[in-house]
């Protein structure tokens, strides 16, 4: 069973590299820090199950995107109230490292999909640098939202459970 599933997600991966790569390998995110923040910018050509056309985000971009997270985040973290027992992501915003892909959407605005994660993880490699980091559970560790650019608001705001 093991093999068959090992040789299933190899065709998969192969079928879905063959869609949305572009000639240009991608080997490392544009690793882009600041006293501030601590952030990876992801190419178009990165291989994900990312929704619409791609588009590699500008720093300018992320600028704007981080100064809204400061401003609304913590109006949109309202709704999540399972942040007694880890991080409240508003007020620790700092310590969390940012993963961010672009992509256009079906009205045809601008989307970051910003990925975020607990910076003093126990991985202490550059592998947030080359692949998207996914996890299960792990509560406000581990979460997620989308910038649009376009009209500079936050949106789906997604914080990770507990198992």
């Amino acid at each position: 069973m093991t093999r068959q599933l090992t040789v299933l997600t190899a065709i998969l991966l192969t079928v879905l590299n063959s869609f949305g790569q572009t000639n240009t390998t991608f080997t490392k995110a544009d690793h882009y820090k600041t006293n501030k923040f601590n952030v990876a910018i992801f190419p178009a050509n990165y291989l994900d199950l990312i929704p619409g056309q791609r588009f590699t985000p500008t720093r300018q971009e992320i600028d704007k995107a981080e100064i809204t997270l400061i401003k609304d985040l913590k109006d949109l973290n309202k709704q999540f109230g399972n942040q007694n027992q880890t991080p409240i992501i508003h007020k620790n915003l700092s310590k969390y490292n940012r993963q961010y892909f672009g992509y256009i959407d079906k009205k045809g605005d601008r989307i970051l999909l910003i990925n975020c994660f607990w910076s003093k993880n126990k991985d202490d490699t550059n592998r947030w640098l080359t692949s998207r980091i996914r996890t299960l559970d792990g509560g406000s560790y581990y979460w997620n939202l989308k910038f649009n650019i376009d009209k500079g608001e936050l949106f789906d705001l997604d914080v990770n459970g507990y198992a």
